[in-house]
């Protein structure tokens, strides 16, 4: 007579898995959601992974390029960089960034028009030189209300190899998508702050993992500030 085979014996590691498979069986068929979800976030299962994660371990020159900046120094070019560079040491991992001087002394020694990308890197010592040019910039949506509206192209370059790793464009980005802030409620430098930080992160997203529900708060914000 033949003797029945052994089970092997459920590992751990088995144990657990079938217990969070019960657990989402559980929740799906209870309709809670939020637990399912809540556990998925806990772990980092709904990040959106960076479209172009390059700028990670690299010593980055970011240079922003406007309508008026090409010609002189341009105060929306200025807040960009710093607070885009801001958002990036935060969020990329190993991320340096070349001071904003560095990149601004280049420019001046070198002219503002006609900028060769590629030389710029070199000439200030980076590994990455993220470009942002930004166009058709407005601030205002009539006479009395701010809500702004801009153009953006994005390239990255790899200095040593001498190549563009990444190129993308962000047509017509608005902030508030669906509403404004009225001229007597602040002031246009504080909107301009205000539109270019939420732009800034905006762009940064393109370069490190995000939550895609922030994206959607981010998105339909209102202007309170």
């Amino acid at each position: 007579m033949k003797t029945p085979a052994r089970k092997a014996p459920l590992s751990i590691a088995h144990l657990a898995l079938g217990g969070i498979l019960m657990v989402g069986l559980i929740v799906t068929q209870s309709g809670c959601i939020g637990l399912m979800s809540n556990l998925i976030h806990a772990v980092g299962g709904d990040k959106v992974p960076a479209e172009c994660p390059a700028l990670k371990n690299s010593k980055v020159a970011i240079v922003v390029m406007t309508d008026q900046s090409q010609y002189t120094d341009d105060i929306a070019a200025r807040l960009l960089v710093r607070k885009l560079g801001g958002v990036l040491k935060t969020e990329v991992d190993k991320f340096e960034l070349v001071r904003e001087e560095v990149v601004q002394q280049w420019r001046d020694v070198h002219g503002w028009d006609n900028v060769d990308y590629l030389e710029m890197g070199k000439g200030v010592e980076a590994e990455k030189l993220l470009v942002v040019e930004l166009t058709d910039m407005r601030l205002r949506d009539g006479a009395t209300l701010y809500r702004g509206r801009a153009n953006v192209h994005l390239k990255v370059f790899d200095i040593e190899e001498e190549e563009e790793l990444f190129t993308k464009d962000i047509d017509e980005y608005t902030y508030p998508v669906n509403a404004g802030q009225y001229t007597s409620e602040t002031t246009e430098p504080k909107f301009r702050k205000l539109f270019l930080d939420m732009l800034s992160k905006k762009i940064a997203r393109n370069f490190h993992p995000y939550d895609f529900a922030d994206t959607v708060a981010l998105d339909g914000a209102i202007a309170s500030q």
